[in-house]
């Protein structure tokens, strides 16, 4: 490596330690700032007036989407105690409140059964009585947010509120006996049903209250699976592309990662659903599917270009990286059943679809003024590789596997980007995994008489794995400069990984391609080279390898060709282990004679015979 590359690296090395520094001092500084704050706030906070605006009431929360601390709702004037966070006063509001509002919504439901029974009212008298109950609930505890600061308990009234309208207007459509008594057509209540939680998530976004904007967005996927109803191929689709784009609407304004994240759950669900009961066609499923992806990568999108307080939270930075991979599975099954649908000997391209589309999300935000999503990096890797690992063969899904990490290092260290190398780490993991659990059983072993297919078998394919995974070891180990702080920090040394593994999978071949006699020489052999190669690159690395190797043969040498090899058999293990181990700690007395052979010199324990002569 010449000086210029030298100096690229350490400048870029610096670099990055500069921007964690940088990141940390910006996090302490607002810290700072919001303790400060809050000492203020305590001080004044009697004299908060009962008509302050409800974003200053919002910032209240004992704790935002961002996992930072600010003014608890028990700090605001409920007439508590100064200790205001004893366990008297989180019965009294939070889980009192729960447990009545909870009961409340049940017992509207026991009261519409109790109202058919007894022919109280009529449907729609029922319907119209439990959503105008349920909407002044809500407004009632949305003044008692806003205006009186009770705000735990507005907000848990309020959602109670919007439980009752939207299971009225709910039963309008939903109970048989309503809706041929009332006959309530599908799309009024699916309008009602839209208006009331579209309303009611822009309100509670400009209350700042997540709990109840998530509650919203809950009862609008349960709208989504009611429109399934319609039978068509479109509503339900339409309907959770609205859903996920109003989702990411809502992170411009409000980054909540947690409401993002588990939208996606619950998108996808409901796709799911749709998919079993209408059985729509490859296009559809497809187009959807694109669509949904692309959606919530824009939601990823979003999440990224926030303050650097709130991304260094554990929690948000964890939802963020989350979503991309969450996205990327389901659109993966989506993609995968669509292309099943139209040529089951293709399956495999809808994850190499998915993996371009993540590449492009990587470009897009290495491109602009945001964080660049390492995560879609990493995924683009890991999901390329299962596409060409499902559509090809065995041995050919190995080998393509293979190339996938070299390429994925290579982008790493070319485009400075470590999530291509974390996505390598992960397919190389999940290669041998396949190595051992599929390639082992499937492939055809060593056969002189069959080469065409030998090429092709288990010891080429152990073979190409082993010399890759010893590549990148030694890539590893002299492109150490460009490893990021979090490979260094929490992952082992991976040149000692990678060459452990390798030679793991070394020493597993020479067993299942041979017996007896011809494993135990070909594990002393193989243990000589590792020690050979060892000394000649001063690897020590590889030296100790080569001992683990070496006590290997030992073992079996000692344990097992002793009770099974015949005589002639047993002699020459015997020999060529022992010449073999001669010769390796002839080696090493060669290679460093000022060292002393002496065991408590080994052991760090000074000669008893020359502390008696002191």
């Amino acid at each position: 490596m010449n000086d210029d590359e030298d100096l690229r690296q350490e400048v870029h090395r610096l670099r990055d330690d500069v921007d964690a520094l940088h990141r940390r001092l910006e996090s302490l500084e607002d810290r700072l700032d919001a303790n400060e704050d809050r000492s203020g706030d305590r001080s004044t906070v009697a004299e908060a007036t009962a008509d302050s605006p409800a974003e200053d009431v919002s910032s209240a929360e004992c704790e935002t989407d961002s996992g930072t601390s600010t003014i608890d709702d028990a700090e605001l004037p409920d007439k508590t105690p100064a200790d205001s966070r004893d366990w008297e006063f989180a019965v009294g509001v939070r889980w009192l409140g729960l447990a009545g509002a909870a009961a409340l919504v049940i017992g509207v439901a026991f009261f519409v059964q109790l109202a058919i029974e007894i022919g109280l009212l009529g449907p729609l008298g029922r319907v119209a009585v439990g959503t105008l109950g349920g909407l002044a609930l809500f407004g009632a505890g949305r003044y008692a947010a806003t205006r009186q600061e009770y705000v735990r308990w507005g907000r848990i009234a309020a959602g109670a509120g919007m439980a009752v309208a939207y299971l009225s207007v709910y039963a309008a459509y939903g109970f048989e006996g309503y809706r041929e008594a009332i006959g309530t057509p599908l799309w009024a209540v699916l309008a009602a049903l839209t208006l009331l939680v579209g309303t009611t998530a822009l309100v509670s976004i400009r209350d700042g209250a997540p709990l109840v904007v998530g509650e919203a967005f809950l009862l609008g996927y349960v709208t989504a699976a009611l429109s399934l109803e319609a039978a068509t191929l479109v509503v339900t689709p339409a309907y959770l592309l609205l859903l996920a784009g109003g989702v990411v609407a809502v992170a411009t304004v409000e980054p909540w990662s947690r409401l993002v994240l588990s939208s996606t759950f619950a998108t996808y669900g409901v796709f799911l659903l749709w998919l079993l009961d209408l059985e729509p066609s490859a296009a559809a499923i497809a187009t959807a599917a694109i669509l949904t992806l692309l959606v919530y990568l824009a939601g990823g999108y979003v999440l990224r270009d926030v303050e650097s307080a709130r991304f260094e939270n554990r929690r948000y930075r964890a939802q963020v990286i989350a979503l991309p991979l969450v996205n990327a599975a389901f659109g993966t099954l989506l993609l995968e059943n669509a292309v099943d649908d139209v040529a089951p000997d293709a399956v495999g391209l809808g994850a190499i679809a998915v993996a371009a589309i993540l590449a492009g999300a990587y470009a897009v935000t290495d491109r602009r003024p945001v964080r660049t999503d390492g995560t879609a990096a990493a995924g683009s890797v890991v999901f390329l590789a299962l596409g060409v690992v499902v559509v090809a063969d065995t041995f050919a899904g190995t080998v393509g596997a293979l190339a996938v990490v070299c390429a994925g290092v290579l982008a790493a260290t070319h485009l400075e980007e470590p999530g291509f190398r974390y996505g390598s780490h992960a397919v190389a993991g999940a290669t041998v995994l396949k190595l051992l659990a599929v390639d082992t059983d499937e492939l055809p072993a060593f056969d002189a008489a069959e080469p065409v297919a030998t090429l092709t078998g288990r010891p080429v394919a152990f073979a190409l794995t082993t010399a890759v995974l010893y590549g990148l070891a030694w890539w590893f180990a002299t492109d150490r400069a460009t490893l990021s702080v979090a490979e260094s920090r929490y992952l082992p040394p991976l040149e000692g990984s990678y060459a452990t593994v390798a030679t793991g999978l070394a020493v597993l071949v020479l067993a299942l391609e041979l017996s007896g006699l011809g494993v135990s020489v070909a594990w002393v052999l193989f243990g000589l080279v590792l020690l050979t190669l060892g000394f000649t690159l001063d690897r020590r690395g590889l030296r100790a390898l080569a001992i683990g190797v070496f006590g290997l043969a030992t073992a079996k040498v000692f344990l097992v060709d002793t009770r099974d090899l015949d005589t002639v058999s047993r002699t020459l293990s015997f020999l060529v282990l022992g010449a073999v181990l001669l010769v390796a700690s002839y080696a090493y007395a060669r290679s460093r004679p000022d060292v002393s052979l002496a065991l408590g010199d080994a052991l760090g324990l000074e000669d008893e015979e020359c502390r008696e002569g002191e």
